[in-house]
């Protein structure tokens, strides 16, 4: 693939991602601003507990079957159908472990009604583990529209099914319904919509093992790292603390959760087919930096800003006290995804167990800041931890990235200055033109320190890129963009 080639593919691949992303969480927006008005803190406190465990398992046994024939420079049907039948086993396996820690699950939560959700979704989980792997050949084969399609359509049955049940049920099952939903309706769909028939073949189950034992154990590491705190606050502060923090969680990571891995999603393929190119590796992973924190960064850090504003107006007074949680899990998912290219480098140059130690060390990290602040801030101080925690993981990130991934500090610090710049600037606006609304409609003083924001941090970027003489990169891309776009009209 040529530098141009891969140019267009990751862009084109990044922007049916973002649109699949943008989807569905407009459709996740839809659901949550109507069910926090039929439901209760505690019935979302119910399931997360739920999830939780399901995560956990998953990630145990979780071999990167997808990760596993995307970076390869080119597949086998016989690495086709052995992935599938890896994926199989998996699913079996996730479900007899569930099956088994569900009384340990509802001991430790204190909470009975877990056992039956967690069979359900143990049950569930077989039917979507048989899920057809069509779905990864066209992502490697860079037909990012079927996945689209497919990702949406099935969001948006949960949907219906979930919101239609709240209004007749009134409680947690309706989530219930709507994750069973989402498991079984995915696995038919993926059939319909991809003519791939996979068959049952373990001839290159060994060597997809040798890679993917190590995606396990970054999975795994993953997993208890970002899950750990909602695991403690389940256990601290019952379904309905755990509801108001994982809502907060989750609200607070949709601004970056919904840019970063769709940009990243054509990164993955685009990298394997440069391996061979030291120097075009370099140019691309340092100008996917540059793109992806000109964009994440700044719609954490002013979600972080306006959080209690947003809370209010979206969710109401009863869920006011996920105001803070928002504020900090937004400034954390942009330090989360920052360094996210370099991971994906590092997988392309078969660096998988120096990948995998990241997560370890934040999980590491994470433990020995919550034992401080738990006891200073209560469950918030979780939250604190999780933020303290991942700054460490991008560091150890960075580091890896130039001993590893023959990346350079130089560029790599480049890539990144101009848009934290651009947010120190902006806060420090929002920050001057908030006691300038008090008195106003919170509505209309949300929107004004939004549009401020977006102003001083666009003016920000695109004078620093004129000065900088224009670099190639996301905002020449743009420019070049509206440029054909108005020779064209």
């Amino acid at each position: 693939m040529t530098s141009v080639n891969a140019k267009r593919a990751l862009i084109h691949g990044a922007a049916w991602a973002i649109a699949m992303r943008w989807s569905i969480k407009g459709l996740g927006l839809v659901s949550t601003l109507t069910l926090a008005r039929l439901l209760t803190p505690g019935d979302y406190g119910l399931v997360a507990m739920s999830m939780l465990v399901v995560g956990l398992v998953y990630a145990v046994s979780d071999f990167g079957v997808a990760a596993g024939l995307l970076r390869m420079p080119s597949i086998e049907r016989d690495d086709i159908d052995s992935a599938w039948t890896l994926g199989v086993m998996q699913g079996i396996a996730v479900c007899s472990i569930i099956m088994v820690s569900t009384p340990l699950a509802a001991r430790y939560f204190h909470e009975p009604r877990i056992v039956p959700i967690l069979l359900i979704i143990a049950v569930c989980n077989v039917i979507s583990s048989t899920c057809n792997i069509g779905l990864v050949v066209a992502r490697k084969e860079l037909n990012f529209s079927l996945e689209y399609r497919f990702n949406v359509i099935a969001k948006l049955l949960g949907v219906i099914v979930t919101i239609s049940a709240a209004f007749v049920l009134r409680d947690y099952r309706a989530l219930v319904l709507g994750v069973a939903t989402g498991y079984i309706g995915g696995c038919i769909l993926s059939y319909l919509m991809h003519p791939y028939r996979p068959r049952w073949n373990t001839s290159r189950i060994k060597a997809q093992w040798h890679f993917g034992r190590w995606i396990m154990v970054g999975g795994v590491g993953n997993y208890i790292s970002r899950k750990t705190d909602e695991v403690l606050a389940g256990r601290v502060g019952g379904s309905h603390g755990l509801g108001i923090y994982s809502l907060g969680s989750e609200l607070g990571q949709m601004a970056t959760g919904e840019l970063g891995p769709p940009m990243l999603k054509a990164l993955l393929p685009v990298l394997a087919s440069l391996q061979q190119d030291k120097e075009r590796l370099r140019q691309v992973i340092n100008q996917t930096l540059a793109a992806l924190n000109t964009i994440t960064l700044p719609a954490g850090v002013g979600l972080a800003l306006v959080a209690s504003s947003c809370v209010e107006i979206m969710l109401g007074n009863n869920w006011a006290a996920s105001a803070q949680y928002v504020a900090i899990f937004a400034l954390f998912g942009s330090v989360q995804i920052m360094m996210a290219p370099v991971q994906d480098l590092l997988i392309v140059k078969g660096f998988s167990r120096q990948s995998a130690s990241v997560v370890w060390v934040e999980f590491s990290c994470f433990i020995v800041f919550s034992l401080l602040l738990i006891h200073y801030f209560g469950l918030v101080g979780l939250a604190y931890a999780r933020l303290a925690a991942t700054i460490i993981s991008a560091c150890v990130s960075f580091r890896l990235g130039v001993v590893y991934g023959d990346l350079h500090a130089r560029d790599m610090l480049h890539a990144l200055a101009r848009p934290i710049a651009g947010c120190i600037l902006m806060a420090g606006a929002i920050m001057l033109l908030g006691p300038r609304l008090a008195g106003i409609l919170p509505l209309v003083a949300l929107i004004a320190k939004i549009l401020c924001g977006v102003a001083v941090y666009a003016s920000w970027i695109l004078i620093s890129w004129l000065v900088s003489g224009k670099p190639a990169g996301l905002e020449a891309s743009i420019v070049q963009t509206l440029k054909n776009r108005a020779a064209s009209l």
